[in-house]
This record gives structure tokens, C-alpha cells and sequence, in this order.
């Protein structure tokens, strides 16, 4: 099919503005049938004293990288959307707000999109989590940056949908049998759950609220899971539990440093920190602990980002096999260590038990039980983890669970509301 042959009345775009990655999604109504689609990182980065030039997705990795990993990488801004305190940040002399960070993502998608159906998109349906925050502020905060993201970005009409819900719809389409539907979407800073109920013949309905039995969601994701392994297998690599000497005491390093790298996108303020220089006395009375000394480099040549790409990778690793070798070697810092399943799984236990309560009390609290959920449909990238698995498959049956495109499900799903 040619781009000549598109109509643009009917087509419908949706778009899934995700805490690691983002996807935008072209369907086809006639048909309803998806023609489009396309995701990036979302990532953005500033070169150094430039506030007019920003680089999204994977090119912005690349220049980040390319140029010496100076200037500014921002990563996760969907998290700063709720944070109604956050309003600005200083970029080569220039405010940029959270939802000017937003739309630069937004708008790359978008341009993308019309690049291939040679005609501008004025609608589109945009996902959003269950639940932003818990404080009521902080959630109008997030909804309006995002809106506000949406039409910058030269977006015209903007409805707002549930991502899990999306997510349903796109599992829907190929039901051949009414079902209850509990589907879980497990992003990089959040985990979301809805029950719904879906049916072949409630295909193509507008107006779905009536379908929606329960949904919520917690401040769970991938992200958190790579802040455990840097917590527990890296930062003793960096000298966390390491001793110096103080007026004839031995003193174990104070762990602010320790505890501000679980999060790399921060990262960037520890190189003229107190606590940075503080490890310049410890590295001495250390007697010149090595372990120090590979903090001191990692901050001062900005690392650490290229070190939780490397975390990341140990992650999906562990979720297909027992064990796993992390390597990080720098010319002048080399970081070893290997992983296995079993001890990945302690790291994250607490928050895959906290994910496994609240779905238990979820269903308690909407009146289900596991047995009237017919399907657990799992979306998202962290869906793949074992551990994620095992819950779901401990509460319903490893028989009752699907998973479909595990990054493209939700925008696809969003393509399919129309207003």
C-alpha cells in the first residue's frame, strides 16, 4: 500500500509516552489494522553549552557517548512530570521545563509518523499510567504537563486513555470468547493493573468505561531493578563497606554517595558534590583503597550512565538465564562481577512482593478471585522477568497467561480508542 492510498479521516494514531521507551502507532480504522509504527528511547540530550540543539532517542545516546559523555542526558522524564516542585532545570543558560523535555520526545514520534504518510497528524489518543502520584496535586501536575506536551508538540486534539486499558484492546482483537481480563503492564517506573472485561463483539465501541471492573497501579519498575543490582553487586566494587582511619577509629565510608548513584540520571551533579570530594580524604585514609579510587574516576569522567547500560543488560540477561557476567572496563577503570538468578532474585524480592500484595488486595477489593480471572495479559518490558512471571503464575494458573508485543501493545492498543 502506497502512502497515496491513506485516507487521512481514517486513520488514528496512538501514541505510548513510556518511561524507558515510547512508541507511536498508526491504525487504519477501515480495517483496523496497524500501518505504522515506530518507538525510540526516551532519552534526550544537550550538548554542552547548547540550549537550542537536542538529540532523542538513540541518537542521543550516540552524541552523548561521541562526545566524551559531556553536556546533559536526561533519561526518565516521565517521572518528572508528576514532581509539581521540579519546575525547571538549567540547560546551557536555558529553563527547560518537564513538559518541554516531553514534547521534544512527542514531536520526534510524531514527525516520524507524518514522514511516512506524507500528511501532518492532528489527533491523537495518548497513554498515561494508572495512577501518576497519590497526592491529588501531583497528579493534575503530571496530567497537564502531559497535555500541554501533547498539543507543543502540534498535536491539535489530545484524549487521554489508560495505558493498561490500551493494552486490553489490543489483546482483544483477537479474542474469539467473551473474558475477564486482568492485564498487567510492568513499565520502567511503573507497574499498572486493570480488570477488564473484553468480548469480540465489543470491538470497535467507543465509549469502554463500563468495561473497566478495577484498576491501579504502583511505583514499581525496571528502573528500580537496575538501582538493586548497582546497589548490590557495583557500588561494593566502589568501595561501599570500605573502612578509613579518623583519629585512631576505623569508620566504614558514609553511603550518601553510594545511595545517590542507585540513579544514574542525577548523576551528573555528584562531580562538584561534597560527598565527591569527601572521597578524595577517604581514598588517603583508606590507604589508598582501589575501591575508592574507581568511584573518584567513574563520577569524574561520567561513566556512570555507560555503567547502567551495561546493569541493564545483566538484567534481561538473568531473565533467561542462571547466571550473568557484568564487564566494565574503562582505559583507566575495570569493574568485574557475576550474578545469578537466585541472588538477582533476593535483590528484588521486596518489590515483587510488594507487586504480589497488591494484587492480591486489588482483587480482594474489586471482589475477585483469581478464579474468575479467565487471562493475565502481561505487557512491558519488565514482564519478561522470571520473577514477575512466577508471581502471576502462583496466583492464576501458568495456563491463564498471555503476552503479546511486549513494547508496542500499549500504542497499538491507543491507536484503537476513538473519541
Amino acid at each position: 500500500m502506497s502512502t497515496k492510498q491513506f485516507q487521512k479521516e481514517n486513520l488514528s494514531c496512538g501514541l505510548d509516552f513510556g518511561t524507558s521507551n515510547s512508541v507511536i502507532s498508526i491504525t487504519d480504522l477501515s480495517s483496523r489494522e496497524e500501518i505504522f509504527t515506530t518507538s525510540l528511547q526516551s532519552i534526550l540530550y544537550f550538548p554542552e553549552g547548547d540550549a537550542n540543539t537536542c538529540y532523542v532517542g538513540c541518537e542521543a545516546e550516540e552524541k552523548y557517548v561521541e562526545e566524551g559523555m559531556k553536556g546533559r542526558l536526561l533519561k526518565s522524564v516521565k517521572t518528572l512530570l508528576k514532581q509539581d516542585k521540579f519546575l525547571f532545570t538549567w540547560i546551557g543558560g536555558r529553563k527547560v521545563t518537564p513538559d518541554q523535555m516531553a514534547t521534544y520526545i512527542i514531536r520526534k514520534l510524531k514527525e516520524q509518523a507524518e514522514g511516512f504518510l506524507g500528511f501532518s497528524i492532528d489527533k491523537v489518543t495518548l497513554g498515561r499510567p494508572a495512577i501518576f502520584s497519590e497526592k491529588e496535586q501531583e497528579e493534575k501536575t503530571a496530567v497537564a504537563r502531559l497535555l500541554t506536551a501533547a498539543r507543543n508538540a502540534g498535536f491539535s486534539e489530545v484524549q487521554l486513555q489508560l495505558e493498561p486499558i490500551a493494552a486490553a484492546l489490543s489483546y482483544e482483537r483477537g479474542l474469539q470468547q467473551a473474558e475477564t481480563v486482568l492485564v498487567a503492564d510492568f513499565g520502567g517506573g511503573t507497574s499498572d493493573f486493570t480488570i477488564i472485561s473484553l468480548s469480540p463483539d465489543k470491538i470497535g465501541r467507543k465509549d469502554r468505561s463500563h468495561d473497566i471492573l478495577a484498576h491501579g497501579g504502583l511505583y514499581i519498575g525496571g528502573d528500580l531493578f537496575d538501582s538493586e543490582i548497582m546497589w548490590h553487586r557495583i557500588t561494593p566494587l566502589l568501595g561501599r563497606g570500605v573502612e578509613y582511619q579518623s583519629y585512631g577509629k576505623s569508620l566504614e565510608v558514609p553511603h550518601q554517595l553510594y545511595r545517590e548513584l542507585r540513579n544514574w540520571e542525577k548523576s551528573f551533579l555528584l562531580k562538584d558534590s561534597k560527598p565527591r570530594r569527601m572521597m578524595d580524604k577517604y581514598y588517603v585514609f583508606s590507604n589508598n583503597d582501589p575501591r575508592i579510587n574507581n568511584v573518584r574516576v567513574l563520577i569524574d569522567h561520567n561513566y556512570v550512565y555507560s555503567l547502567f547500560k551495561e546493569i541493564e543488560k545483566t538484567k534481561i540477561s538473568l531473565s533467561g538465564h542462571d547466571q550473568s557476567f557484568l564487564q566494565f572496563i574503562k582505559e583507566d577503570l575495570s569493574l568485574e562481577t557475576d550474578s545469578g538468578y537466585n541472588d538477582y532474585e533476593q535483590m528484588i524480592g521486596t518489590h515483587i512482593a510488594a507487586i504480589e500484595s497488591y494484587v492480591k488486595n486489588m482483587l480482594a477489593a474489586s471482589g475477585y478471585s483469581p478464579e474468575q480471572i479467565d487471562t493475565v495479559y502481561l505487557t512491558g518490558g519488565s514482564s519478561l522477568s522470571r520473577s514477575i512471571q512466577g508471581v502471576f503464575a502462583g496466583l492464576f494458573g501458568e495456563g491463564k497467561l498471555r503476552s503479546g508485543d511486549t513494547f508496542h501493545s500499549v500504542a497499538h492498543g491507543l491507536s484503537l480508542c476513538t473519541a
